[in-house]
């Protein structure tokens, strides 16, 4: 046995004197050098690549964000931190050390500026994206970092590689999200961001100390304090390792749980609801509630299904997840078949009688009211304020216009199907127009006791209807600061009006924190004020 495990050393070790003899150890010691070299261009690069960074992230294009990973010069300072490492050179180590604060101080300071700045300051899908590493995200940064500083080791392919390096580990992207975090008054998110980057840091360290180990890199003199002071820092290395991956693994869990919660629902969704001729699933969202799973299912259905039937289907559903859940179904009702056509009804002059204009002005005023009935019930939760009906020209069918406060438009899909639905409840062909308008108007908070008005809670309650139905949305809470507050609190005090708000919306009406935006309105009011939106999702 000891006699295999000589062996297998002096194979090990073989190996290594053969990996260190293929590095010009020279060469690589002054492309480490200048990776730490900062001047007044590498800030000028690192500013240009945050913000490019930064647009993408707003505009939520991810084609820009790439760009700014490949201009962006950080990775090098950070693959010289692993190299003084495992070498203990404590020049490069002070200087890349040094370089790393400051670009990430400057990187966050200048997004968190450039974000406070900007008219457009909604979290998006790409900066969302950023806020909840996993254990993957850790991999992911490792495997680039053993890529990377093989290439700077090998110089083999080194043109092409670290570019792909730079966008694997993804480093500025974080930070401009960190700064976005702080700018926009999300510290959550800042941390989230900031935490991403902490992971990929530190992964990149790891796998560069094993790289440049390999290929023969060691402290100067291997004499017994040297390598103390290895051990200390690979110690240290590893308490980090071991206490970010706790909550890496957690999200990593959740995230999981997500999927196959999501994947669960959906195949009980099926199974209760997709019948051949009769009906099937078009959607589905979800919540967690403080009493169950809330789900809302969407359907098509060629005839309605009674509250038996759905009882029963929750009941399936309930069986299947193995917990208790509450099941809302929408239904949309379809003809087997297709349309059928409409044919126009002779008229015949003779057998006709005279029209009396009395009666057909009381039968158009039940029909609009009719109209008016099955319109409002169709588009709730949002609210109709307009309504048109009128005679379409050179049609049997009639043109509507219809106003509705919903803070995102209609998609062509959705105006599609509201028209057919519209028709269906008519009994005639429909030409719909659909106009949207604010959900809500600004709701002016004077003092306390405007957070226990009537106005303040009708407002709310429609928010918290509208979300349950799209759990997906967001609620933008936009604070206006007031010109009757002094210039220094201004703005610090619009963001505690709209925390206030958020408050209410999360403790009385369970809408989840992490669904709830505040941003600062541009400009000054009058009065102190906050506009309340529900919009689309990530």
């Amino acid at each position: 046995m000891d006699l295999l495990k000589l062996r297998a050393v002096g194979l090990v070790n073989a190996w290594l004197h053969k990996k260190a003899d293929e590095v010009n150890q020279e060469a690589v010691m002054k492309t480490v050098y200048q990776e730490v070299d900062i001047s007044a261009g590498y800030f000028l690069v690192l500013t240009i690549a945050n913000l490019i960074a930064l647009a993408g992230l707003i505009t939520d294009n991810t084609a820009v964000i790439i760009g700014a990973m490949l201009i962006s010069p950080l990775m090098g300072p950070i693959l010289s931190s692993g190299f003084a490492f495992i070498t203990g050179n404590e020049t490069i180590g002070r200087m890349a050390l040094s370089t790393i604060v400051k670009s990430v101080a400057a990187t966050i300071a200048v997004a968190a500026l450039a974000t406070w700045l900007s008219p457009l300051n909604e979290a998006t899908g790409e900066i969302l994206s950023r806020t909840r590493p996993n254990l993957y995200d850790l991999v992911i940064a490792f495997l680039a970092g053993l890529v990377g500083a093989i290439a700077i080791c090998t110089k083999r392919n080194y043109i092409t590689i670290v570019p792909g390096v730079a966008i694997a580990t993804a480093v500025i992207p974080p930070l401009s999200v960190a700064g976005y975090g702080l700018g926009s008054g999300h510290f959550s998110i800042a941390l989230g961001g900031f935490f991403l980057f902490f992971t990929n840091f530190v992964a990149i360290i790891i796998s560069t100390c094993i790289v440049f180990f390999i290929y023969g890199f060691r402290p100067g003199i291997l004499s017994d304090i040297d390598m103390a002071s290895l051990k200390k820092r690979i110690y240290a290395l590893g308490a980090v390792l071991f206490v970010i991956s706790i909550p890496l693994l957690y999200t990593l869990h959740v995230s999981i749980s997500e999927v196959r919660l999501r994947g669960g629902i959906n195949t009980a969704l099926k199974r209760a609801f997709d019948t051949d001729k009769v009906s099937y699933l078009s959607g589905f969202d979800y919540r967690e509630a403080d009493d169950a799973l809330r789900v809302r299912a969407a359907i098509n259905t060629t005839r309605y299904l009674d509250e038996e039937e759905i009882a029963e289907a929750e009941e399936t559903i309930e069986a299947a997840l193995g917990r208790e859940i509450t099941l809302d179904v929408e239904q949309v009702l379809m003809q087997a078949g297709g349309l059928k056509p409409v044919v126009p009804t002779t008229i015949s002059a003779l057998t006709q009688p005279k029209p009396d204009p009395k009666k057909e002005m009381e039968a158009a005023s039940q029909t609009l009211g009719n109209a008016t009935v099955s319109v409002e019930r169709i588009f709730s939760p949002y609210r109709v304020i307009e309504f048109y009906l009128g005679k379409k020209h050179g049609s049997a069918g009639l043109a509507g216009v219809v106003k509705v406060r919903r803070d995102s438009p209609f998609t062509p899909d959705e105006a599609l199907w509201l028209e057919k639905m519209v028709s269906d409840a008519l009994g005639v062909p429909v030409a719909l127009s659909i106009e949207t308008l604010p959900l809500l108007d600004p709701i002016a908070l004077a003092d306390e006791e405007s957070y226990a008005s009537d106005e303040l809670r009708t407002a709310l309650r429609t928010v918290s209807e509208v979300h349950s139905r799209q759990p997906s949305f967001m609620v933008r809470i936009e604070a206006h600061p007031s010109s009757a507050d002094s210039a220094k609190t201004r703005k610090k005090l619009a963001l505690e009006r709209a925390e206030k708000v958020k408050a209410i919306l999360v403790e009385r009406h369970g809408i989840p924190p992490e669904s709830i935006l505040i941003t600062t309105a541009p400009g000054r009011s009058d009065a102190p004020a906050v506009n309340i939106r529900v919009v689309g999702g990530n």
